[in-house]
């Protein structure tokens, strides 16, 4: 995962260990989706490859390279082409299944993803799974014949049994659904579940994932421990573990080296499609926050960046050969409210939090943080805002819930607030006191919390902004009333309502905000949504049939839980994020923005592997 977190530093992340002992692993593997999942103003330029990779101009030696889309012979230059790391590298390591940030960006090129998604079409490109199917309770994954590990070994079907087992150990969605594996043959793997799955379900929870495993040493074992002798805490072992170089190499280019200011990696030529990377070598340096990115792209230290939030102000300093990608990540700043009443006794009630709804103006935040890469949601429904629209009726069942301070100010005397002397909320001479609590280095995220305070401020709320450098912490414990936290798991899979009502009703962090409805047989009551008294929803209950369920059924159960959580506000969503990912033409040709290459997580990963990113020359 990326984007606005890119511009962290370590202290926003708790220790790996701590982190998984708060959290939990289903905790863990949620945040952010950054394992596997696809786990956040478009400017003009044009690739110079065509559908079949295009041909290079050339380097200074004068070669020229001519891949194409099935692994075609290429020329390949002794050269290296520069990018950007994610953090220091003494934080960093190539274990794919532990999900929290940060992670290596070098883990989309070092492991196969199973498919890719077009995050604007929202759809499927198969990638080493050639192709799927879902009948019934049966899940048939055909892997793709040529598709070999950098060793030469085949991926065979018993290495995705085993990486998809990695993946359920830690906390895959609704895991407890798969019941068992059968190896048709080497290419072939079927998967038995205990019961119908909604297919596009289905799909997001295995397709995303990256092949890291194989059914070997230490995945073998792994294996046998959680899947066969149902031994407790592997989860945490899978997790822990940290490599310092990956385990096997299934993706297209492979770790060479790491030290103390980079990771340097090298095209991988036993991968079906190595045919269409024309340069040898891709190297990660540290630059350190966005400000280290931005300055690189500036002084063209480097020729790429996998997602880096860029305002407007920034990117008219960059040259024209930077083409930008914008697709939408699913994800972005939303306020986690905590409902433990004795952590936050005015913030667990419902009115004050629907009255802090009503008090910030979404579209004014969105403005302050950047309106070019920036959406604000049209309700606090917990659905993505590029989706709202085919799942629940935006502004009539489903009103906006922006009557701004003087709304606000209806709903808390309606609870038995009053204004005290000092012009603050108050119950009880108790005064509705908090802090918002955001991460200190992610840019925008401060830049939108600083829009928002104000806003409550002018409502009534004794409130300030604390920024802090162990989020995770905070929130993982406790020790908080409001936070700035992504309001869904993020990415492809986050563009189907499932994923991030599942979060907000309790799967986030593993329900460090003590939502109520979190828990199993758990009856939320809200107003009906016909308007005529009341109706009392388990939420987990509707969940696990929205699971199963498709078509008409699906959407009524999405309208029955985007309901509950927009009158109940478990998270505030705010901001949907667009996602911004950057290839230099200065020595690359790139695809067009509007290419599908172009409009994957990421760009600078996907587009060298069907040769629309390739060497041109100094």
């Amino acid at each position: 995962m990326a984007s606005e977190q890119s511009s962290g530093s370590f202290e926003d992340v708790v220790n790996r260990r701590n982190f998984i002992r708060l959290a939990g692993a289903t905790g863990a593997t949620m945040l952010a989706g950054c394992q596997g999942d696809e786990t956040d103003t478009t400017e003009s330029g044009t690739g110079n490859g065509d559908e079949n990779g295009g041909t290079g101009n050339g380097d200074e030696n004068g070669g020229t390279g001519n891949g194409d889309e099935n692994g075609g012979e290429s020329d390949v230059y002794d050269v290296t082409v520069e990018s950007a790391a994610a953090r220091g590298m003494e934080l960093l390591d190539w274990n794919a299944q532990f999900a929290g940030w940060p992670n290596i960006w070098g883990r989309w090129l070092a492991y196969e993803r199973y498919a890719q998604y077009n995050m604007t079409e929202n759809e499927w490109m198969p990638r080493l799974i050639q192709d799927w199917s879902v009948d019934g309770t049966t899940i048939t994954l055909n892997i793709r014949e040529d598709h070999t590990y950098a060793n030469g070994d085949q991926v065979t079907a018993e290495d995705i049994k085993a990486n998809t087992v990695m993946n359920l150990a830690t906390g895959a969605a609704f895991s407890e659904v798969f019941d068992s594996f059968n190896e048709v043959d080497d290419k072939t793997l079927e998967i038995e579940t205990t019961k119908e799955v909604n297919p596009a379900i289905v799909e997001f929870t295995l397709l995303s994932q990256l092949q890291q495993a194989k059914m070997d040493a230490p995945y073998d074992e792994l294996y046998q421990r959680y899947w066969e002798d149902e031994e407790d805490g592997v989860a945490s072992d899978i997790q822990g573990r940290e490599p310092q170089v990956p385990d096997y190499v299934s993706g297209i280019f492979g770790a060479e080296s790491m030290d103390d200011e980079q990771y340097m990696m090298v095209r991988n030529p036993e991968h079906p499609d190595a045919g269409n990377v024309n340069f040898e070598r891709y190297r990660f340096p540290n630059y350190p926050g966005n400000q280290g990115n931005w300055e690189a792209m500036i002084g063209d230290q480097i020729d790429t960046i996998m997602s880096a939030f860029t305002p407007s102000n920034i990117r008219a300093e960059m040259a024209d050969h930077w083409v930008e990608y914008n697709f939408p990540g699913y994800w972005g700043v939303g306020y986690v409210f905590n409902h433990d009443e004795e952590a936050a006794p005015h913030i667990s009630k419902r009115a004050v939090r629907q009255a802090i709804t009503h008090a910030i103006n979404r579209e004014e935040v969105v403005t302050a943080a950047g309106a070019q890469i920036k959406e604000a949601f049209p309700t606090p429904a917990a659905i993505s805002a590029n989706v709202q629209d085919d799942w629940i009726d935006v502004g009539g069942a489903f009103p906006a819930m922006q009557g701004g301070a003087e709304k606000a100010a209806e709903v808390m005397q309606d609870a038995g607030y009053e204004k005290n002397s000092s012009g603050f909320w108050a119950m009880d001479g108790e005064t509705v006191s908090f802090e918002v609590v955001v991460p200190s280095s992610w840019s925008d995220w401060v830049t939108a919390t600083q829009a928002v305070v104000p806003q409550l401020q002018d409502a009534g709320f004794d409130v300030e902004m604390n920024r802090v450098n162990n989020i995770n912490t905070v929130v993982g414990e406790g020790n908080f009333k409001m936070a700035a936290r992504p309001w869904s798991p993020g990415n492809a899979r986050s563009s189907h309502p499932y994923f991030p009502l599942n979060w907000v009703f309790g799967r986030a962090y593993n329900n460090a905000h003590s939502y109520p409805g979190a828990e199993e047989g758990a009856e939320i009551e809200v107003p009906a949504m016909d308007g005529d008294g009341t109706m009392s929803v388990n939420v987990q209950k509707r969940l696990d049939d929205l699971s199963t369920a498709s078509g008409d059924e699906a959407k009524s159960i999405v309208q029955e839980l985007a309901w509950v959580s927009h009158q109940d506000l478990p998270y505030l969503p705010v901001i949907n994020k667009v996602e911004q990912s950057w290839i230099s033409e200065r020595r690359l040709s790139a695809p067009d923005p509007d290419d599908p290459a172009g409009n994957v997580k990421w760009p600078t990963f996907y587009a060298p592997r069907v040769g629309k990113m390739q060497w041109q020359g100094e």
